[in-house]
């Protein structure tokens, strides 16, 4: 267990970014509304927790999504975020 008053800024940081990461990634590839597909360059799919991501916001209706845009770990280019309506 690790103790937050511990944690160095940037290490909370990452925290911070991996919870983010899970939470729209919950939303985005399993939602009812928005679906994104799964990220891939190089001939592999992208480990969202194990590469750099931004967010991109999307609104539909009154409701906002953020969109996971993940850095390539073999290219380093960003894979721009696809996504498709389920209503």
């Amino acid at each position: 267990m690790i103790k937050i008053g511990m944690m160095t800024k940037q290490d909370r940081l990452k925290a911070e970014m991996k919870l983010l990461t899970a939470i729209y990634a919950h939303e985005v590839f399993e939602g009812q509304t928005v679906r994104q597909g799964k990220p891939h360059c190089c001939g592999k799919v992208i480990d969202l927790f194990t590469t750099n991501v931004t967010f991109r916001q999307i609104t539909i209706g009154k409701k906002v999504f953020h969109l996971i845009e993940p850095s390539c770990p073999i290219c380093g280019s960003r894979i721009k975020a696809n996504c498709t309506l389920l209503a």
